[in-house]
């Protein structure tokens, strides 16, 4: 009898992994769908931003781009595209130039562990950002190894860089970061990776 209970437990368990198995594998493909859909709307309005900051930033006498001014757009953005959510601009600053940039901003460049940024050859501080993620700014977007990388690789290609998903910085989600280039200045058609680089002024990463 007991060998018999035992067969019986044992293949209406394994008949209840086999269904949690089918709907987690279900979950994971929504969850898939859903974060390819999110991409997919984040790709053209990032890209727009970018193009906005690069316009109204870089390529006029003064700047019309700040907190308030870029907080605005992005809420109202985000309205019509809920997704477009967590987006940031973060400058591109080299060493050299970090004293001034920081007694700019009042502010000190910290790490991604909110530490004062040892020195590097550059950074890549945000200095404006959405309102609900206004807790980034000051951070360096390059203290982030997949941060890092998704930067040089966008800058580099002038396309935009995905990374792998990763726990973002202030939640306990995984998620992702798109980051399109911002340039100070126009380029020919046919760059080279040195003059991509040479006219990036930052980038917008969106989170994910």
């Amino acid at each position: 009898m007991a060998l018999f209970g035992k067969y019986i437990y044992d293949r209406v368990d394994a008949g209840i992994q086999v269904r949690r198995k089918e709907i987690l594998g279900s979950l994971c493909d929504q969850r898939a769908r859903m974060l390819q859909n999110k991409i997919s709307i984040s790709f053209i309005n990032v890209d727009a931003l970018a193009n906005l900051v690069s316009a109204f930033h870089y390529c006029r006498n003064s700047s019309a781009i700040d907190q308030e001014t870029f907080a605005k757009y992005t809420a109202r953005t985000a309205l019509k595209w809920p997704s477009l959510n967590g987006v940031v601009y973060a400058q591109r600053v080299v060493n050299s130039d970090r004293e001034i940039f920081e007694r700019q901003h009042g502010w000190v460049i910290k790490t991604m562990e909110r530490r004062p940024s040892p020195v590097r050859d550059e950074y890549a501080p945000v200095v404006v950002a959405q309102e609900t993620i206004s807790y980034l700014t000051s951070i360096d977007m390059m203290s982030g190894e997949e941060d890092r990388e998704n930067i040089l690789r966008a800058r580099a290609t002038g396309k935009a860089g995905l990374t792998s998903p990763f726990r973002l910085l202030g939640s306990h989600h995984l998620g992702v970061v798109l980051t399109f280039p911002v340039y100070k200045f126009n380029i020919s058609p046919k760059p080279t990776v040195e003059e991509r680089v040479q006219a990036t002024a930052g980038q917008v990463p969106h989170f994910i």
